[in-house]
């Protein structure tokens, strides 16, 4: 009876820190519309700006109140607010991030299916248990690890929109 009321309270405890969390990060999220944003960006900062009806891709050189100046391949490219209607920031990829998750939890799935499946005293043995076993970690691991490297990582957020 202890172990299910304290299994109950740790459950407890845990949503109510992921709420907290959640309603914490919900309620950083930045103004898209501030142009306080974009100023912000640091140097070196990649961007992707939409004026007009084109799109640049670039480092940020230098933000002021009235202009965004950012380095293409084409050289620098300067951009009057007024006709800036979107700027993104690149993110930083989780791939080796993600990797390693997805091969964690393929392996510790792999290893509870061998185990689960491994044949009862008495029946018939035609694999050993063993090689049950690490037959199905092997493929968890494998699988794990392919999912965590499909996973979409990185991409553009914005931080400001007309």
């Amino acid at each position: 009876m202890y172990k299910i009321h304290s299994a109950v309270a740790h459950f407890a405890c845990r949503l109510g820190a992921g709420l907290a969390l959640l309603t914490t990060t919900m309620a950083a999220q930045t103004n898209v519309a501030d142009w306080n944003t974009v100023k912000a960006l640091t140097t070196g900062t990649q961007v992707r700006i939409t004026a007009g009806s084109r799109t640049v891709r670039g480092e940020i050189e230098r933000t002021t109140d009235d202009v965004l100046v950012v380095t293409t391949g084409k050289g620098q490219e300067m951009f009057d607010r007024q006709e800036v209607s979107v700027v993104s920031v690149k993110q930083t990829s989780h791939r080796k991030r993600n990797t390693l998750i997805g091969l964690a939890a393929g392996t510790g799935v792999g290893l509870g299916i061998g185990i689960a499946t491994r044949p009862k005293p008495g029946q018939l043995e035609v694999i050993t248990p063993d090689a049950i076993t690490a037959g199905f970690t092997a493929a968890g691991a494998i699988g794990g690890t392919l999912v965590g490297v499909i996973i979409p990582t990185g991409g553009w957020r914005e931080v400001y929109k007309k």
